[in-house]
């Protein structure tokens, strides 16, 4: 079993050039926070189910957001499909389905659409309203970032209960 590698996480300025950069730069800090949450176990560490009663796992916090960043997939207009294996979009029910001999595809696909998040969006103005709704895209950013810090929270419980590790 191969265990997630752990990626860099340049801390974002203190200083943003603009609006702009400072919600991409929070938002790229989580995502990668998540990651590095993730980094260094095996998928049934990843998994694990570590906060009873909880059936939260590290492993299924990453398929969550994989259907989350879909906030801004919906500016490319291309049509939507799911990024893992029995997501039911606006659920927390497929974070539950954890099966570990897909670990590799699901990294794979929220990358796939952490990739296709920043495309989506790039070169778009913040006061853009998401296709067919009401939210501006500077809206969806801050909603994201307050979605990563949330499930970054629990991140950091699940991970502590696995092997210790605390910290960012």
């Amino acid at each position: 079993m191969s265990t997630w590698t752990t990626p860099e996480r340049p801390e974002p300025p203190h200083n943003p050039i603009d609006e702009r950069a400072a919600l991409e730069d929070r938002l790229e800090f989580h995502r990668t926070t998540l990651l590095l949450k993730c980094g260094g176990l095996t998928p049934d560490k990843l998994a694990l189910r570590s906060v009873p009663p909880s059936t939260l796992s590290l492993f299924g916090l990453v398929r969550h957001m994989s259907g989350v960043e879909a906030w801004f997939h919906a500016y490319d207009g291309q049509p939507d499909h799911l990024f893992f294996w029995d997501y039911v979009p606006g659920s927390t029910e497929g974070s539950e389905k954890v099966d570990i001999a897909h670990a590799a595809d699901d990294l794979a696909s929220y990358q796939a659409s952490v990739a296709r998040s920043r495309a989506a969006v790039a070169g778009r103005s913040l006061d853009e309203a998401s296709p067919g709704e009401d939210y501006t895209l500077r809206w969806i950013y801050l909603h994201m970032i307050e979605e990563y810090a949330r499930h970054n929270g629990h991140a950091d419980l699940l991970r502590e209960r696995i092997d210790g590790a605390t910290g960012e």
